[in-house]
């Protein structure tokens, strides 16, 4: 019995591994090639016309789902701990505002693709800063 197992190891001993090879560098090929889903929490910073202010904002952060290669995907957790979107609103008036995010102003690393934001689009109150009047307001 033991003899017969290793015939069987032995025989084609060079075949089996150049096969084994192969197999071996296919599969981490495959495997580094796969691209993997991942969501991150972004930060929203809304910029106001001078003498004004944002009361209420349905939401101050967006979920953005990135895909891309593990590298990719790793680089980009690390840079955007600190990432926030900065939108400027000042010519939008005052009142109640609509905010599109668009998908340009998310920095994404080399070989990382979006897709999709959620909420796509912010709702946020404009008011006057309390305290100065609409006189002061236009001397800014």
């Amino acid at each position: 019995m033991k003899r017969r197992w290793s015939n069987i190891v032995t025989e084609n001993f060079s075949y089996k591994v150049v096969a084994l090879f192969i197999s071996l560098i296919l599969w981490l090929t495959i495997l580094g090639r796969r691209d993997f889903v991942l969501s991150k929490n972004i930060d929203v910073e809304l910029i106001t016309a001078p003498g004004t202010q944002v009361v209420a904002q349905t939401t101050d952060h967006i979920k953005v789902k990135v895909s891309g290669p593990r590298s990719s995907l790793k680089k980009f957790l690390e840079s955007s701990l600190s990432q926030a979107i900065t939108l400027d609103i000042s010519q939008k008036g005052e009142g109640v505002v609509y905010v599109d995010i668009p998908l340009n102003k998310i920095e994404v690393p080399l070989g990382v693709r979006i897709l999709g934001v959620r909420p796509n689009q912010i709702q946020a109150e404009v008011v006057p800063v309390r305290g100065q009047t609409n006189d002061e307001q236009k001397g800014q």
